[in-house]
């Protein structure tokens, strides 16, 4: 295998369904923080994958869980084998997931209503029809166009999105609402840039089949290839957040409408992840098998029919889980906290700290590895443990409804100060809920001049509102008095006969109010000349 080769195939294993999750990341962290996050994580993984292929070649181990077997012995193998297969299972759940999503395109070529229902049999059709016969093949050699065509997909969303994000900058019709800085979304973020950099685990078969491999030649190869991935991964990222702001999904597909490119990106996405079920799938079933065999015969020879249920189990029991779990966001964080801090950043460590000598000029950063793995392995999981953003409903008033979105929380001006009925004010509030409805898809859909015009009447309403709040705590107080006095003074209202002269313009509002009030007036005529001067 020429260099050349070497750096494609690498980068096309790294590259995968977490580029969709990346303009989320940049949300989380911020237009300075993620860029900078970002580069973190592609230099962390570029000094784990160096000393990886020099422990490998000190080792003459050609796989990951050879190299760990050669450290650690049996034990190191089995954990190895055992986090490998939870980050692989983890990847299906997300393809799943991901798979899902494109019902909503789906359902509206065929102008169908999309429910959940008809998203989990999309998930199942395309399961049956393309994702089990293709996972049941005996080798993997007729899907190996599906690298180069992959990467074509991967490269021209970027730059399709690139140009989105820059037009919306430039044009500035929307307000950038992502600060520079979010140090609250570190945690959560973290371990999804170190998974989508993930390529141990293909790292050594590829050092393995170079032409006269060494370190040194090895070390350019990652070098260009994490290159590559790393800018297309900003690209992405940032041009994301550029285009939709804090609206970003956790798939950046869902945050587009449904138009006609729109539609030929997303099919050729779920072609390539319908067909890259296969190419997760048989790496896992060899690494399961080999947990169920042990050391006594080669995993890579099963009986068919365990071929045949551990493949169909895998695929099922992973749909099932990406229902139960359908934001991708989560799935991947969760992945990158455990299995892959522990293969991508704890496990490389602990190798290479056990087969070098103390006087190794690469031991204190492998120590520094180490700790950054156990802190993104304990944080990471409380991060997704104790995440409800737009996952836990928020109830702001009964009376309309759960609500969690933040511009309509912003919208709806302090309701629990103005208890009352009143018609016009719950007009006004229906009329908030539709505008705000319709400008989030007039956002998703970029169109900012209409999405400009909904803003200005959502303030106008707002105003009315500060109006009608202000009325409410004032009227009260001041007609209390005048609604009393009639009331109290009923029987000696004959006495202050030169009185309704001098209170003239404060009496004229109750005698129209006050029906009692007129039979004082017809009693005594003479009260009428002061009233009628």
């Amino acid at each position: 295998m020429t260099n050349w080769s070497a750096v494609v195939n690498l980068a096309n294993s790294i590259i995968g369904v977490g580029i969709l999750a990346l303009p989320f990341c940049m949300k989380n962290l911020g237009l300075s923080l993620g860029p900078l996050t970002l580069l973190l994580a592609g230099y962390l993984t570029v000094k784990t994958s160096n000393i990886l292929v020099v422990a490998a070649s000190s080792t003459k181990s050609r796989s990951y869980e050879q190299l760990s077997m050669n450290s650690f012995g049996f034990n190191g193998k089995k954990f190895c084998e055992f986090n490998i297969c939870m980050m692989l299972f983890a990847c299906l759940i997300a393809f799943h997931s991901v798979v899902g999503d494109s019902s909503k395109m789906i359902a509206s070529i065929f102008g169908i209503s999309d429910t959940q229902s008809f998203r989990i049999i999309v998930q199942l059709v395309l399961l049956c029809c393309i994702e089990l016969p293709t996972s049941l093949l005996p080798n993997l050699s007729s899907l190996k166009p599906l690298s180069i065509i992959s990467l074509i997909i991967y490269s021209s969303f970027a730059i399709f999105l690139f140009f989105i994000g820059i037009t919306s900058w430039l044009m500035a019709t929307l307000p950038l609402s992502t600060p520079l800085f979010r140090f609250s979304g570190l945690l959560q973020s973290f371990p999804i840039l170190v998974l989508a950099f993930n390529c141990q685990t293909t790292l050594l078969p590829i050092y393995s089949d170079l032409n006269n491999p060494t370190p040194k030649k090895m070390s350019s190869v990652i070098m260009y290839a994490l290159s590559i991935v790393g800018g297309l991964y900003l690209t992405v990222g940032v041009s994301g957040v550029l285009a939709f702001g804090d609206a970003v999904k956790g798939n950046v597909l869902n945050n587009f409408a449904v138009t006609s490119i729109i539609v030929l990106f997303k099919i050729g996405f779920l072609l390539c992840i319908t067909l890259s079920f296969p190419l997760v799938v048989f790496p896992l079933r060899i690494a399961l098998n080999s947990l169920r065999v042990g050391d006594s015969d080669d995993p890579t020879i099963m009986p068919s029919k365990i071929f045949r249920v551990l493949t169909a189990s895998l695929l099922f029991s992973s749909l099932v889980l990406s229902i139960i779990f359908p934001r991708v966001e989560t799935v991947l964080a969760l992945s990158g906290a455990t299995s892959g801090s522990v293969i991508g950043l704890i496990f490389p460590a602990l190798i290479y700290l056990k087969i070098t000598e103390p006087g190794d000029k690469r031991r204190p950063f492998a120590k520094v590895l180490f700790f950054v793995g156990i802190l993104t392995f304990f944080f990471g999981i409380a991060s997704v443990m104790s995440d409800n953003d737009d996952a836990n409903v928020k109830k702001i008033n009964p009376k309309h409804g759960p609500n969690t979105d933040y511009y309509r929380q912003k919208i709806v001006l302090n309701k629990h100060h103005v208890l009352t009925d009143d018609e016009d004010h719950d007009v006004i509030l229906k009329m908030l809920d539709k505008l705000q409805s319709e400008l989030d898809e007039t956002k998703r859909e970029l169109r900012a001049e209409k999405a400009l015009r909904l803003e200005k009447q959502i303030e106008e309403l707002r105003d009315k509102l500060k109006v009608q709040e202000a009325k409410k705590v004032e009227q009260p107080v001041a007609q209390q008095p005048v609604a009393q006095q009639p009331v109290a003074q009923q029987p000696v209202a004959q006495q202050p006969v030169a009185q309704p002269v001098a209170q003239q313009p404060v009496t004229q509002q109750p005698v129209a109010q006050q029906p009692v009030a007129q039979q004082p007036v017809a009693q005594q005529p003479v009260v009428q000349q002061p009233v009628a001067q």
